[in-house]
């Protein structure tokens, strides 16, 4: 176990001192304390943090203490914690598991059928309805949840009895391209008086022509809600191809201009935006292309000659 004395400051040196209290309510203040001050924290607070907090989960009595460590572990996304998340998976206390669900995607690599997305999956069939929602929100923003397995269970959740959870997987779907969920995206985006965030964002990446009456239905209404005019225009198939095709324009005027920059046009899994991604030197940088675009006025030329200016050539 970490010494107290070791924390960066007094205030987490405070917090740290509340873990060792008998009584579970100060137990689970210090470690939301240590997550509210690690989730902003540098490396070595969230690397402070977990050696803190990490010995202490196997012997946490206290359920509510317990998903309270577990958010000091979402907020510090070390590896180190996947273990011990994926030894929690089957806890019997339903606040833990949320908080399983909730810090799986922040923790571990994404790599092909990772543990993570395996122990969402199992997640997903929870008896507890909360646990659901967040273990298939969970699965919906994984780049590498996307294999038949992650299809198969994201379909199940269509007919899940808990109305939010079986949003989540018609969100997680239309993110992965699968057109059978076109019906219910559609009655999503006529349902409410104002579409979730996500169920436009979900539209967006799918990008189908079905959508745009009722997108267009929805932009008349809302005409400066900028969400609605993203996906609007993502399922457009007009306005896709002349989006394209500034980007793919602004790409030729930067070869044209620095030669030397390792530039290329990306699209993300599970975005609707097309991203230009420029490598100089030891880090990349990425821009949304249609960001650049709008504030060069979309001339290619122009939001060239601002990356151009990002990248001063080496004298």
């Amino acid at each position: 176990m970490i010494d107290d004395a070791r924390a960066p400051d007094e205030d987490l040196r405070e917090a740290a001192a509340l873990l060792s209290s008998a009584d579970p309510s100060r137990r689970a203040a210090g470690y939301g304390r240590l997550a509210a001050r690690t989730a902003p924290g540098e490396d070595a607070l969230r690397a402070w943090a977990v050696d803190t907090v990490l010995g202490r989960a196997a012997r946490e009595p206290d359920g509510f203490a317990l998903s309270a460590l577990v958010e000091v572990l979402e907020a510090a996304q070390d590896e180190r914690a996947l273990p011990v998340l994926l030894g929690l998976v089957g806890h019997p206390d339903g606040a833990v598991r949320l908080a399983v669900a909730k810090a799986l995607p922040f923790v571990g690599e994404p790599v092909p059928d990772s543990p993570r997305a395996r122990a969402l999956l199992t997640l997903c069939r929870d008896a507890d309805p909360e646990v659901r929602d967040a273990a298939v929100f969970g699965v919906g923003t994984l780049d590498e949840a996307y294999g038949p397995a992650v299809r198969a269970a994201l379909h199940e959740r269509l007919d899940d009895p808990d109305e939010e959870v079986a949003e989540e997987a018609v969100r997680g779907l239309a993110r992965r391209q699968d057109v059978s969920v076109l019906p219910r995206l559609i009655d999503l985006l006529e349902t409410y008086v104002e579409p979730h965030v996500l169920t436009l964002s979900a539209a967006a990446v799918l990008g189908r022509p079905e959508l745009l009456p009722v997108l267009e239905e929805l932009a008349a209404e809302r005409p400066d809600d900028r969400r609605i005019t993203a996906a609007l225009e993502a399922c457009d198939p007009a306005r896709r191809e002349e989006r394209a095709a500034l980007a793919w324009r602004l790409l030729e005027e930067l070869t044209a201009r620095r030669p030397d920059l390792d530039a290329a046009l990306v699209w993300p899994r599970f975005s609707a935006d097309l991203e230009l991604e420029v490598r100089h030197g030891s880090a990349p940088a990425t821009y949304r292309a249609d960001d650049l675009l709008r504030r060069a006025g979309h001339d290619p030329s122009r939001a060239a000659a601002r990356v151009d200016a990002d990248f001063p050539p080496a004298r």
